[in-house]
């Protein structure tokens, strides 16, 4: 345990907080004796302050806390994935941000980059979607990109801009409606 990393500052916040709320649930005493007692029995060790502990030690009290509070595991916070460098034309990235949008007045098609594929398959791969269950979606009377392509292919920023947008929307109203049963 010696080489393993210690509790960060996110964990050890987070470990007091679910501790006052689990002592306030349980009416047990919130005291530093209990808090502690209640850590090294969980951690079979001895622990005399929540600093000492290891990232794993303080990722299995914060789980334990939180299955007995009846709230989902933590899971770590993900950076926001960035699609795609910036790009340094200003007409360019208007065009990229706006093409294939119903707002967009200018009727432009520029043709798809392999980066701009690799957002769609990013966002396949965040949703846990095949490429066959793209092709499916692609083709049904939902599409984003219109019910008059029995073939459908992505060719242009705004073929993209459409794909992604209806994606996102998919994962938005999925968890939109996990979050709302609970």
């Amino acid at each position: 345990m010696a080489n393993e990393p210690g509790i960060t500052d996110a964990q050890l916040r987070r470990l007091q907080t679910l501790w006052g709320q689990y002592a306030r649930h349980e009416m047990i005493k919130n005291s530093r004796e209990e808090r502690l007692h209640w850590a090294s029995t969980n951690a079979q060790r001895a622990i005399f302050t929540f600093n000492e502990l290891s990232l794993s030690e303080a990722s299995k009290l914060i789980n334990l806390l939180q299955s007995n509070l009846g709230l989902a595991e933590t899971k770590p916070n993900i950076p926001r994935r960035r699609y795609r460098s910036r790009i340094k034309d200003r007409d360019l990235a208007h065009a990229a941000g706006t093409e294939g949008r119903r707002s967009s007045t200018k009727k432009r098609a520029t043709m798809a980059s392999a980066e701009d594929l690799q957002m769609i398959d990013n966002q396949l791969t965040a949703m846990h979607w095949t490429r066959s269950r793209l092709d499916a979606f692609l083709r049904s009377p939902s599409s984003p990109l219109g019910v008059r392509r029995s073939n459908p292919c992505i060719r242009t920023v705004g073929d993209v801009n459409r794909v992604l947008d209806g994606l996102r929307g998919i994962e938005r109203k999925k968890t939109q409606g996990i979050n709302g049963q609970n």
